[in-house]
This record gives structure tokens, C-alpha cells and sequence, in this order.
């Protein structure tokens, strides 16, 4: 980390006092300096090595974020990412406000937004290349999501901002792969995301969040945030940190994530399957109405005639010939459809309707 000259130390002793939380004299301090000068200070509030150490990443599966994945947080974020096209700035405070908080309340929020005006300036000092934009018709639900605030915590609580703030210093990190790209740009392949819990999305955030304040502003560990003995790559290459990141988290989550998935799915079979039998079993009762109705129309049908007893019944018999041939090909088509699952109650009932009709 380059160090400051003295005329910079004594500014900022004279500004700003000696670690003081984000305020709106720090705030003011810090945006006078130039682009040059700001890369030399250390913007952070905490240990950033810290951050990435194992309690605290264990502690960021269960943080909550209020408003999470609703699209009045989306709308909000876009907003501020765009330079608030369509309301102002004390507009989306105030939404933010009542999204997020309180607290933080919108004062602290307007702190924080000053204050990531200042963080993405030294972004732009310090990185070689800007920080990926997030393309919303990729990703249209990434914004404000689980994922991409578990990663801006990290890099607001490095900060002393919100999460919220910290998500658009980086809007791409907490997507597994390159930018917005599952594997690279060059070959097309859009990805979505994976849900934050799965154990390659969870190395994905921590991995993205290390990164970035390696290669954004000369702080932390890097990529190779867990340490490892063996490192090929630099720690400001993403290819660093990989094998040892996705080994921890599948140790740490893995199980856990595979359990809750399994559960869930025997859920969702067991809602779907239900939902199949109910529709059966009240297609079934829908039909046996209906065919009781033909039969009772062909009986007063013929009764109404004039023809003969061999007329009258033939004029029934072809009525509930017709019904039988519809109830069989219902029949055949639910037992193929529910196959040896199909309950006791629908099979009573498909039976029934058999019966009925062939009576």
C-alpha cells in the first residue's frame, strides 16, 4: 500500500482526527482530495484480512437483508447505479429508508452513499480496468438479491457502508464465473445464477469480494483469501484461490445444502403428485355427472318417442354406448398418466365410473 506524503497525513490528522466512523467532515475531507491522492489512503474501517477469516464467513450464510430480492430494492439500486435517471436523490433515500432500515436511517444512508461516491473514485485510481457493470437482461433478478448482498456486506462492512452500497461498488459479485458470463466472454454461454446456499455460489461471493479489494484498493488477502500452501497464481488472479475455496465451502456446506435440496424436492414432488390425483379425482367426479346426464337424457329422450320398445332401446343403448367409450379411454388415460401411484381414492372412483356406465 503506498504511503501518504506529509502534507497528505497532516491534512487528513487536521480534517478528519484519527479513525473517526464515516461523517459528513470525513466525508468532505476526503472528497477534496484528487483521484492520485485518494489511492493512497486507506479507506477502509476494519481488518480486511479479518473479514475473510473462517467465523466470519460461517456468520455471513445467516445475515438477513430486509428487502432482499423484492423489486422495490431493484428499482432503488438501479437508480443509484444509474445516477437516479428517473427520481432524485432524496426520493430513493427515502425509499431506501423504508426498505432497508431503520436503521440505518436516511441520514446514515446519505453518509453512506457520499461515502461510496468517494470508494468507487478510488476504484477507478486503483484498478486497471473498471468493475464489471451488471447486464440486467442476463441477470434480471441479480440486483438486490441474496447473493449480490452477501457479497456488499463484505465490502461494506470493509467500508463502514451498507450493504446495499457495497453490492454496487462490484454489481457482478456473488455470480459464479467471469463478469456476467458462466465460463468467458468468448464463448456463449449466459449464465444464470446459483441460489446463495449452494456451496459454489458461497466460494463464488467470498472469492469475488476478496478479489475485488485486492485488485481495487490494494487491501486484503486476494483471491487466495483461505491462504493456502500451494499457490500457482497471483492472489489478484482469479484463477487463484479456486480448488481451496470450493473445498472448504462443499466441506463446510455441502452437506447441509444437499440435505435442505433433497428435502425441498420431495416437497415439491409430493405438492405436484397431489395436485395431479386431486385434478384426476375431480375430473373423474366432473365425468360421471356428465355421464349420468347422457344416460338420463337418452331415457327421456326415447320415452318421448312414438317408436317402438326395440327403437327405444337402441336409442339408450347407442347413448350409453357412447359414454362407455368415452368413460374406457378416460379410464386407460388416467392409469397410464398415475401409473401405480395413483391412490386408493381415484382408483375407487376410476373403477366406479367403469361400472356406472357399463351397467
Amino acid at each position: 500500500m503506498p504511503q501518504l506524503s506529509e502534507r497528505q497525513t497532516e491534512f487528513l490528522k487536521v480534517h478528519l482526527g484519527c479513525c473517526p466512523p464515516v461523517s459528513a467532515a470525513e466525508n468532505e475531507a476526503l472528497a477534496k482530495l484528487t483521484p492520485q491522492e485518494l489511492a493512497k489512503v486507506d479507506l477502509t474501517k476494519t481488518d480486511v484480512t479479518a473479514l475473510f477469516s473462517t467465523d466470519n464467513m460461517d456468520a455471513l450464510r445467516d445475515a438477513e437483508f430486509k428487502g432482499e430480492g423484492t423489486p422495490d430494492l431493484r428499482k432503488l439500486m438501479d437508480q443509484i447505479v444509474n445516477g437516479f435517471p428517473s427520481q432524485t436523490r432524496d426520493e430513493v433515500m427515502l425509499g431506501l429508508e423504508k426498505v432497508v432500515g431503520t436503521p440505518p436511517d436516511v441520514k446514515k444512508l446519505n453518509l453512506d452513499y457520499d461515502r461510496f461516491v468517494i470508494v468507487r473514485k478510488q476504484q477507478e485510481a486503483i484498478g486497471e480496468e473498471k468493475a464489471t457493470e451488471l447486464d440486467d437482461e442476463m441477470h434480471p433478478d441479480f440486483m438486490g438479491s441474496r447473493g449480490q448482498l452477501m457479497c456488499g456486506k463484505m465490502l461494506g462492512d470493509a467500508f463502514g457502508i451498507h450493504e446495499v452500497f457495497g453490492a454496487l461498488l462490484n454489481p457482478t459479485g456473488g455470480l459464479v464465473g467471469p463478469g456476467n458470463h458462466l465460463i468467458h466472454p468468448m464463448i456463449p454461454i449466459e449464465a444464470g445464477h446459483l441460489d446463495p446456499d449452494n456451496p459454489i455460489a458461497l466460494h463464488g461471493i467470498v472469492h469475488d469480494a476478496a478479489g475485488y479489494m485486492n485488485n481495487f484498493h490494494d487491501q486484503g488477502p486476494g483471491y487466495h483469501y483461505l491462504d493456502p500452501d500451494l499457490k500457482i497464481f497471483g492472489t489478484d488472479n482469479p484463477l487463484a484461490g479456486q480448488y481451496d475455496g470450493i473445498k472448504y465451502w462443499i466441506s463446510e456446506a455441502g452437506d447441509e445444502y444437499i440435505a435442505t435440496r433433497v428435502d425441498a424436492a420431495v416437497v415439491a414432488v409430493e405438492k405436484a403428485l397431489k395436485s395431479v390425483r386431486d385434478a384426476v379425482a375431480s375430473t373423474i367426479d366432473n365425468m360421471l355427472d356428465v355421464f349420468r346426464s347422457k344416460k338420463d337424457q337418452a331415457i327421456d329422450t326415447a320415452k318421448e318417442t312414438d317408436e317402438d320398445a326395440l327403437d327405444t332401446a337402441q336409442a339408450i343403448e347407442d347413448a350409453v354406448s357412447k359414454a362407455a367409450d368415452a368413460a374406457t379411454q378416460a379410464h386407460d388415460t388416467a392409469s397410464t398418466t398415475l401409473g401405480p401411484d395413483v391412490p386408493d381414492a381415484a382408483k375407487t372412483k376410476l373403477d366406479a365410473m367403469s361400472g356406472f356406465i357399463w351397467k
